[in-house]
């Protein structure tokens, strides 16, 4: 083959292929590259398009079932101060804008995402997750109300911290706090539910959660989803409620008594229930991307009365939010159902 035909030759290879590169809904732009782990690196406005396909494709409303509405009929929801984030998009820092306060919040390892489980892989020889101590009471616990939700700290002597082991973990995970948002962060389907609760553990080989919080490996979450009944009747199933009107006020704090202090075993409940697991990040900015998620399928009870008392505590701007972060998109991530 003569020189010249050889170039064009070559050259028709190389314009066949670029269309291959391109292919799919997500182009690759210019800045996009191969990482180290030769998974694909989208460019900052291929990203957004993913983004947006995952939270305004078609068919795809996020509008929320029955009795779980997040936004009460008749409220708005209160701004916040310009120098946090929100949650609300018209708002300077809102969840679109959380990469302003932190440029790991636009990373493609972040959480929540919506769980499919007929997209998610089986893990067939798994090992039990354990948590050891989990009957054991605090010394001390105290309730924070964080910007309109509560958030509870308790103390343990030195060898009775609850450690959570086992399933998707490398490591034990010394438990830290628990809290809870106003509308699930973890949608199931596509459907919302009334509220999610996190229980949050660090790698005990970093000693503490702020060490923990962003290094490889530093957080394990427990995710519990609550569904309210329908019945109006009941009036409390879950004790952590009953101390929510202490911290009714933005900011305040209530120290539990400590004859009325209960275990992390009484929150969490039984574990023997199947659950979604995968890598992500921490919900909120810094929104670190050292979280491995263990999202428990099963729907808690949440009585009407509890629900009103989740909601009476104040913001900074007075009335309560949905404080539930949009999901987001999983890229190349995978679900495991355990």
């Amino acid at each position: 083959m003569e020189l010249p035909n050889l170039v064009a030759w070559f050259g028709a290879i190389v314009l066949t292929a670029v269309p291959l590169v391109n292919s799919g809904p997500y182009h690759r732009t210019a800045d996009s590259y191969y990482n180290s782990n030769r998974f694909i690196q989208f460019g900052k406005d291929t990203q957004n398009r993913i983004y947006n396909f995952y939270q305004h494709g078609p068919n795809q409303s996020e509008k929320l079932i029955d009795n779980n509405e997040v936004w009460p009929e008749g409220t708005t929801g209160s701004s916040m101060s310009q120098d946090s984030f929100s949650y609300r998009e018209e708002d300077d820092f809102g969840p679109s804008n959380w990469g302003a306060l932190n440029a790991t919040c636009e990373g493609m390892y972040q959480s929540p995402v919506n769980l499919i489980a007929n997209r998610s892989s089986i893990v067939h020889r798994k090992r039990p997750l354990e948590l050891q101590g989990s009957g054991n009471i605090p010394i001390s616990m105290v309730v924070e109300n964080e910007g309109g939700v509560a958030a509870f700290f308790p103390q343990f002597r030195k060898d009775d911290q609850p450690i959570l082991q086992g399933g998707p973990l490398r490591g034990d995970f010394r438990f830290y706090q628990f809290h809870y948002h106003l509308g699930s962060e973890h949608t199931f389907d596509r459907k919302r539910y009334s509220t999610e609760m996190h229980l949050v553990f660090y790698n005990g080989l970093y000693g503490s959660f702020k060490a923990a919080r962003d290094q490889a490996n530093g957080v394990a979450v427990i995710a519990l989803v609550f569904e309210v009944l329908k019945s109006g009747r009941i009036e409390s199933l879950n004790k952590w409620t009953q101390f929510l009107n202490e911290v009714a006020e933005a900011g305040s704090e209530y120290s539990i008594p400590r004859h009325k202090l209960f275990s992390v075993g009484h929150v969490l409940g039984d574990i023997r229930w199947p659950y979604f697991a995968y890598e992500g990040s921490l919900t909120t900015p810094p929104c670190s991307e050292t979280v491995q998620w263990i999202v428990a399928s099963e729907r808690r009870p949440l009585t009407r009365s509890e629900l009103k008392a989740m909601r009476a505590l104040k913001g900074r701007g007075g009335d309560w939010v949905q404080t539930a972060r949009p999901v987001q998109a999983l890229n190349f991530r995978r679900v495991f159902i355990y």
